[in-house]
């Protein structure tokens, strides 16, 4: 949510690989290396094993305007959601980011929104949200390195647990209406099948990142905004139940996605978000799919990195 929505995603500034081949020989993968190079941004551990990697880089600025994050109880979500809805129609500042998180629950819904801004000066890319009522924040300028410092991303219970996700152009009010219906029901569930944590997370960046996307085997030149299912469980008795649950939500987002014309044939699904069972075809389109198993046959014939496991290809 930082520098690259200016710069561009972190796979199109990699400068070099160093991939160590399943064969064993070792190489420098640079950009005179079309294929190998387009397969290792986003293809995943599928032709070597990767022991080094060189960026281009972008300075950063020192301090944030708006940093951190505020809490909003089950009351409130509608607002939130609505102010989200806003902020993704109507932000052109791309040094402007929020990520919106609902939660679910036995008693409803919650939301937090996470929101940075690259760079000390004041601004209203945030006005949406001005009149939120909030039960906690955080929000303050403060430097870059605190801010990093001080969101609550640290996983304090070693649960089960899996991602999964989705994708649109944008994020209509009635799409977040579906996001919401769906977390407050499976957040009533979570009792009954040993339940953690049930979030989605809306996440409206820049309209224009994919405008500088490079061949790579993630296609994003549409700026596609990818939606991020967490669950987290206890019991091993409880896999199938929250599996399929994730499984079946991101079916309906999808359709309601078709319906208000925000979702695009050419989308596909984020592979860092992606659960375990996600097709090729689903993670990188029908054409670069076949481009990556002819690159996969050439580089590792015998397949040895089939044993790391991971998506098929």
């Amino acid at each position: 949510m930082l520098r690259w929505l200016i710069e561009r995603l972190t796979c199109d500034t990699v400068k070099s690989f160093d991939l160590v081949f399943p064969n064993g020989t070792i190489s420098r993968i640079e950009s005179s290396e079309p294929d190998v190079f387009f397969a290792l941004k986003e293809g995943l551990n599928r032709f070597g094993i990767v022991t080094a990697v060189e960026f281009l880089v972008h300075e950063q600025s020192l301090e944030v305007y708006k940093g951190g994050f505020v809490i909003c109880d089950a009351i409130n979500v509608d607002k939130v959601l609505n102010a989200t809805a806003s902020f993704d129609a109507e932000n052109k500042d791309p040094r402007a980011q929020v990520i919106t998180t609902l939660s679910g629950s036995a008693v409803g819904v919650t939301a937090l929104v996470l929101f940075f801004y690259d760079g000390p000066e004041h601004h209203d890319s945030f006005a949406p949200f001005d009149d939120l009522e909030v039960a906690i924040s955080t929000l303050r300028k403060q430097k870059f390195s605190d801010f990093v410092q001080s969101i609550p991303s640290r996983l304090v219970l070693n649960v089960r647990g899996a991602f999964h996700t989705g994708v649109t152009s944008s994020l209509t009010p009635t799409f977040l209406e579906a996001v919401k219906n769906e977390t407050d029901s499976l957040g009533k569930a979570m009792a009954m099948h040993s339940g953690t944590v049930m979030s989605i997370d809306v996440e409206p960046f820049s309209h224009t990142f994919g405008k500088m996307a490079a061949d790579s085997a993630f296609p994003h030149a549409r700026s596609p905004l990818p939606l991020f299912l967490y669950f987290a469980w206890l019991s091993e008795d409880d896999d199938e139940f929250w599996y399929e649950a994730m499984r079946t939500s991101a079916e309906p987002f999808k359709n309601v996605a078709i319906a208000e014309g925000i979702c695009l044939d050419e989308f596909t699904m984020y592979p860092n978000y992606a659960l375990s069972n996600t097709t090729a075809e689903e993670l990188y389109g029908i054409e670069n799919a076949a481009r990556l198993r002819s690159i996969k046959s050439k580089v590792d014939p015998n397949g040895i990195m089939d044993l790391a496991g991971g998506f098929l290809l």
